[in-house]
Parts: C-alpha cells; structure tokens; sequence
C-alpha cells in the first residue's frame, strides 16, 4: 500500500503551473451520474489538491447497479506542458495489480490446476527448504529452518515470511537490499542497492536464497508474496503470466488498455510518474524513460500492470458481482468469497488495525469510523494513489485514479484523497433490495 513507501533517492524535476480545469464526463442519459453535492465536493477536493500541487490530476467514478453516480477527470497527464489528462489515460498501478493477481490464481484453483494448500515448492522448487531469520547482522545472521512449507494460501494473504526490501531495515530487508532481491522500481530504491533481478525467474531465485523474515503461516507481512504468485500462475498454467493474464483476466473483462507494456503508440496516454515533495510534485518516471517500454522487462504481478480507469471499473464490476461480468463467468462465487474472506491481520498501515483477505483488505466499522475504508467494503490501494472498493451487497464500485508517490511525511495528501472518494460514495450510495 502506500503507505508503506520509504524514503528514497531520485532525480527529479520539480514544477508549478496552474491547474486546468475539472471535466465532468457527460454519459448517456441512462447512465448520467446525478447533479449532487456529493459529487460536486469530490470534484471540488480533487481540483483544489491539482491547484495546490498536491496531485497532477485524477479520475474518479462511482457506480452502483451499473449506473454510473460520479465520473470525475482533473488535472493532468502531464504537468510541465499541461497535457489534460484523458478519460482513456494509461495508469500505473503499482500494487493495485495486486488483487489482478490473486484473481488469476483463483481462476486456476476453479479450473483444479492448483490448491491453495499446496506448498510453493511444487510449482517453485527454488523455494524449497526454505531458512528464517533468528539473530545476527545482515553480515553475520543465524538462521533456523522453517517449520514448513510455504503455502499457496500463505503468498495469498502475505504470510510467507517474504518481505519487501523497502519495508523495513531489518538484517532481512538490508540482504534485500544487498543482494539486489528486487526488481527494477523507482519505489524505494536506493543508490547503495544491488543491481536488480532482470526476470521472475531470477526473482524468485533470490528469494529463495535469502532468509524469511518470519516462520511461514504465523505474521502478515506486506512482500513480493504476489509476485512470486506470478512465477506460480506460469508453472501452473504452463503460459507467460501476461498471456495468462490476457486470455484469462482482460480479455474476457473488456480491460483492452491493461498490461504489463505501454506501445509507441500508446505512449501518448501514459501518465508520468510522480512523487510528492516539499515544493509540491516532482518528475519520478518521464515516460520516455519507463521501464514499461521495454518488452524485457520482470513481469511482476504484484506492481508491476498498467490501465485505465475504465479498465479497472470493469474488473472490480466483476468482483462486486460476485465473479460475473456482463452475464460471464469469470470467477466462481466460492473463489470470490474467499478472497473477501479475513484471513490475516494488518496492523501498522494505518491509526487502526483491519482484516486482510486473498488480496483485498476487508473494511470495519473501525476502519470507517478513521476514514480509511467503508465498513462491508473490499479494497486495495497502488503506490501511486490509486485506490479502489467494491460493495457486494450494495453493487458499489468507487475507483480513484492518479500518479503521484506520496512518501510518509506527506501521507496526509493520501487521507485527503481516500476520504473524499468514501465519502462521496457513502454519501451516493443507493439502498438496494
């Protein structure tokens, strides 16, 4: 999640111009979203953060029952020649392709080519016999075995005991750090890092050299748990994960903007990447320089998609309709039901604690009293502030799109950003039978 982005080292360039004005999308009539308050503040939110440089733009919508409530673009694609930002414009979603992710590992378990029980070893041998942290210097560490297997279930809701190298200065996180356990991202790097892995397979290789943080099965920790379920969805399926994905995910969801590449011809709706600084934004990834554009690059299913609003409003629509798109089949309700079902317990991401399912973290009343998450609610969030809910009960879908980093000291631009488009949506909201 965003929050969990550390301080770093880049170049950047920093800029400050006027903000363009807000376009609200005007829909046909049977799915026009209403003249409100609600969405007149949320716009309102939105087009002050782009004025005081706090965002370079965003899109947010809000549906319920396939109506659409709120459909909001500010701001822009590009702040130095102030490109408007598009309603078509290609998003990075870090960690929003997360719950992608853990989607494609489901369809396989429906399909019965894996088991969530099943050890990791089975599909990932480089993962076999795995060694967990104990004492000692990233130099000089004393490791224990693990007690057992990593499990399908446990990479699903992140209690494998793998880290993140940029979570943390543990002697685990600092070998991450190190021994370049990492792909190559501006999010959290550092100089002093060593060269990063340039495939899935040297990935999950590294990761099968370094010590586990804890032992498998016993502590949520925020990883490349997802990732290394990629690696798993290509040994079980026998296809590249982003054919896997294509044929099994965007593909039948209508998502025809979303992967893991941005073409030459597609490079004018890619958005540049920034991060939040003291003097507003700056630069963080010009999109001439992305690594997207490279056809060779790690296909990281845990941050490493790229999309469009509409894309993403196509697969949380299936998720809040309990695995069914447009009158198809994509998941099955049991599979659905799973991944919304507590499974872990993440504390530190925000003032309180909250459940965690397969991918998704599952709103409380706790969680809505802070602002975080609606109670009832399913959702996950990328580094780049993208953030989105989905509402089985109420078929309620809200999505915020943007591309600004946000390091902690200036995480009070993310609470702003999550409490505008959950209280827009609350406030939206239809009762439905």
């Amino acid at each position: 999640m965003k929050r969990l982005v550390s301080a770093f080292a880049f170049t950047a360039v920093t800029f400050i111009v006027p903000a363009c004005s807000p376009k609200t999308e005007i829909l046909p009539a049977d799915k026009a979203a209403p003249a409100s308050a609600a969405t007149e503040k949320l716009e309102d939110t939105l087009t002050r953060m782009v004025e005081a440089h706090e965002i370079p733009g965003a899109i947010a919508i809000i549906e319920q029952d396939g109506k659409r409530l709120a459909d909001i673009d500010v701001g822009y694609l590009d702040v130095e020649s102030q490109t408007k930002l598009p309603e078509d414009a290609i998003f990075r979603l870090y960690s929003m392709s997360k719950p992608i992710t853990s989607v494609g590992i489901m369809i396989l378990r429906d399909e019965g080519k894996l088991k969530l029980d099943d050890p990791v070893e089975k599909y990932l041998p480089a993962l076999a016999d795995m060694r967990v942290f104990v004492s000692g210097t990233v130099d000089d560490m004393v490791t224990e075995p693990a007690r057992r297997s990593i499990t399908i279930a446990d990479l699903l809701s992140h209690q494998s005991g793998i880290p993140y190298h940029f979570t943390g200065n543990t002697p685990v996180h600092q070998y991450y750090r190190k021994h370049g356990v990492m792909r190559d991202t501006p999010v959290g790097r550092t100089p002093e890092d060593g060269p990063p892995a340039k495939s899935l397979a040297e990935l999950v290789r590294r990761i099968g050299d370094a010590p586990l943080l804890y032992q498998p099965g016993t502590k949520f920790e925020y990883s490349y748990s997802t990732t290394v379920l990629g690696a798993v969805i290509e040994a079980a399926s026998g296809q590249r994960l982003d054919a896997f994905l294509e044929e099994n995910v965007f593909k039948p969801l209508d998502m025809k903007d979303t992967g893991f590449f941005i073409s030459d011809e597609d490079l004018n709706r890619f958005v540049t990447g920034y991060v939040a600084s003291d003097t507003g934004i700056d630069v963080i990834e010009p999109v001439e320089t992305s690594d997207y554009r490279d056809p060779s690059r790690l296909l990281d299913g845990g941050g490493a998609i790229a999309g469009t609003a509409q894309d993403y409003l196509n697969f949380a629509t299936m998720l809040a309709s309990k695995g069914e798109f447009r009158g198809h089949r994509i998941l099955s309700e049991e599979s659905v039901n799973e991944l919304f079902t507590p499974h872990a317990e993440i504390t530190g991401f925000g003032p309180v604690s909250f459940p965690f399912g397969y991918g998704f973290a599952i709103g409380t009343p706790e969680t809505a009293a802070t602002g975080q998450q609606p109670d009832g609610t399913y959702s996950w969030s990328g580094s780049g502030n993208t953030y989105f809910f989905v509402d089985p009960e109420h078929d309620l879908v809200a999505l915020l799109m943007t591309h600004i980093i946000v390091p902690p000291p200036y995480r009070e631009r993310t609470e702003k950003l999550r409490r505008a488009v959950n209280d827009a949506a609350l406030s939206l909201e239809q009762d439905t039978p």
